[in-house]
């Protein structure tokens, strides 16, 4: 089940899918997939239904959790939730991805958030609380290098790069898409520059 991230008071009452009124709406940790999807609508509005589909409740007189149509939001309870995004942004700036560079030695990112991967016996989920990186040629990663930015080039680049520890399951989309969005946002704003970016390391060697 969804870790909760944060409540908002609403500044004006808002009807539930249930029936029900609420002056309070829950959101919950983001996956990479929801967010992936949410930034995926260059409208504002659009991103707001979204992100309100996918991780937010309210939470109704009887403190159950219920949907609810994110037209009723004023203005100012929208910016809200943008803005509980956003500190998971700056969350994402200030952590470290290690000393690894990927090439002499890999590059081992704990994830803040393991995966928990359902089993089809029931049992205790497998969890998935380190995925390693290291450098690859050129010929090794056409999948990426054709890949047109995007959701696509994050999917591209973690099925070329990275290898989950501690399991033998494949790297796959529907896996990648269950990371908490924090882990995504350090993979992909620190990691995936390092191992595919330059990085000033050439030299100018002419003089005219």
């Amino acid at each position: 089940m969804p870790q909760e991230y944060g409540r908002l008071d609403l500044s004006r009452e808002i009807v539930t899918s249930d029936g029900g009124v609420s002056h309070e709406i829950v959101m919950m940790r983001p996956s990479a997939r929801a967010m992936i999807d949410v930034f995926a609508d260059s409208r504002s509005s659009g991103q707001t239904a979204k992100l309100v589909a996918a991780c937010c409740k309210a939470v109704n007189g009887k403190a159950d959790l219920a949907g609810f149509d994110a037209a009723q939001l004023e203005a100012s309870d929208a910016a809200e939730l943008m803005a509980m995004i956003a500190s998971i942004t700056d969350e994402a700036d200030s952590i470290s991805i290690g000393d690894g560079d990927g090439v002499s030695e890999p590059l081992v990112y704990d994830l803040r958030y393991p995966i928990e991967l359902a089993r089809s016996d029931g049992s205790s989920p497998e969890v998935i609380r380190q995925i390693q990186f290291v450098a690859r040629k050129l010929g090794d990663i056409s999948e990426f290098l054709d890949a047109k930015g995007g959701a696509q080039e994050f999917y591209a680049f973690m099925r070329s790069f990275g290898t989950m520890l501690g399991t033998k399951l494949p790297m796959s989309e529907s896996i990648i898409g269950a990371m908490d969005f924090l882990d995504y946002l350090v993979i992909k704003g620190k990691i995936m520059g390092k191992l595919t970016s330059a990085r000033g390391r050439w030299k100018r060697t002419s003089t005219s």
